[in-house]
């Protein structure tokens, strides 16, 4: 029987093969990393505090505003985009992508992912 890890690396890999798409990991809300697979060069633990960081603010601000729902929390910088959302109660989706990938398909894949990476947590 697969792990929970190994059954969340299919839904991480499918996104890794859009163009554009350098890496991607699901994260537990308190930031711990539940798997990745991400470039050599990008500390997957660091990312993942980040990540839960981010979120957990986009969350509070949404909340406190009053304006429904996060969708997504997206930084956009010089040399690229990370796309974090809600993947359950228990985890985080994130991507690395580069600058100039198309977003409507990215966002269209993580939804697909994301269902798939509830059904497991």
């Amino acid at each position: 029987m697969a792990s929970k890890e190994e059954k969340l690396k299919d839904p991480l890999d499918d996104l890794k093969d859009i163009q554009g798409v350098t890496g991607a990991a699901v994260v537990r809300r308190d930031g711990l990393l539940i798997v990745s697979n991400l470039p050599q060069d990008i500390d997957a633990d660091q990312l993942a505090a980040m990540t839960a960081s981010t979120v957990g603010s986009g969350e509070t601000a949404s909340q406190t505003l009053s304006i429904g729902e996060v969708q997504q929390v997206t930084v956009e910088s010089e040399d690229g985009k990370l796309i974090s959302t809600g993947a359950g109660d228990e985890g985080i989706l994130t991507i690395l992508t580069d600058p100039d990938v198309n977003m409507g398909l990215v966002l269209v894949e993580m939804k697909k992912s994301v269902k798939k990476i509830k059904r497991v947590l």
